[in-house]
Formats: structure tokens, sequence, C-alpha cells
């Protein structure tokens, strides 16, 4: 066979598929053996299992550990202090509700307490500090302070640091 031979057969087979692939009818198909017409609508596959179901809560979940709460009230805390100091004003009377710190319940499997319990330490420390401060040495205190909540959830449960990152205060 030629060269121009094969190239027409080529041809010939690439228009032969193209109009096959084009001309379907508009009506169901007929099989051969029976010339009864075939269903040409389309069935969905069949499902795909179903995944695990997400639940995005916002607020605070309903089962929380009394650690989890005390952390809440501490990000609050800090949030009302860093507010005070950044205006001007008087700190919050001594909040005694954090002495607990070491001893709150945590979620189960959530506290390394050997990681957690040298940090929570330093964070009483700086809060003692804070109110034993002279005023002009408080934001240095507080940003010790919020410091410390950072480098511990850098080391574990590190959802909050988003929010502890914007807590520090400019030094004056």
């Amino acid at each position: 066979m030629t060269s121009m031979k094969w190239a027409q057969l080529a041809f010939s087979l690439i228009l032969l598929v193209l109009l096959a692939c084009s001309s379907r009818r508009a009506g169901p198909a007929v099989t051969a053996a029976t010339q009864e017409p075939v269903p040409t609508e389309t069935v969905a596959p069949p499902a795909a299992p179903p995944r695990e179901q997400v639940e995005i809560v916002k607020g605070n979940p309903l089962a929380t550990s009394e650690l989890a709460l005390m952390m809440r009230a501490m990000a609050d805390f800090t949030d009302t202090t860093r507010k005070r100091l950044a205006a001007g004003g008087e700190l919050l009377p001594f909040p005694t509700q954090f002495n607990n710190l070491r001893t709150a319940e945590a979620t189960p499997g959530m506290v390394d307490r050997s990681t957690f319990d040298p940090y929570a330490q330093a964070w009483q420390y700086h809060l003692n500090a804070l109110y034993q401060a002279p005023e002009a040495e408080r934001v240095g205190v507080f940003n010790a302070l919020v410091g410390t909540c950072a480098a511990c959830h850098g080391h574990m449960c590190p959802g909050p640091l988003v929010r502890i990152n914007k807590m520090g205060l400019p030094q004056p």
C-alpha cells in the first residue's frame, strides 16, 4: 500500500468514527436481537458512602471541660485587660478564679501535664507580676503574659493562636 492509500484509509476511519459518535438518534435505542426500545435516560451512579459529618460549631460547644471554660475566661480577661491598658485605665480586680489553672479538669487526651503545668505556672507568675508591676511596666509584663499563652499553645492545641497573637500591645 502506498502512503496515499494509508492516508485515505486513516482519514476514512477518523471520519467514520466522528460520524458514528455524532449520529445518535433522539428517540430510544433499539436492540438488534429483540427490536425493543432500550431506555436512554441517564441513571445516577450509586451514591457514595456517607462521609463522616463535620459539624462547625459557632460559639462554645456544649460539652466543655473545666479547663476549656477557664481558658475562655482567661481570653476574655486578657482582651479586657488589653483594652484597659491601651486606654491607660486601671486593671480589673485580681482574677482569683485562675488560681485553679493547674488543677482544672482538662478535656480527655488534650493536655500533656508535663508540658502544660510549667506553662500554667509561668502564666500565673506573669499574672501576679502584672498586678505588682508599676504602671509604666505593665504593658511589658502583659505582653509576657500573652507570650506565655502563645508558647503553650504552640506546643499543644494551636487553634487559639490566631486570637492569642492579636492580644499583645505595642510597647510605649
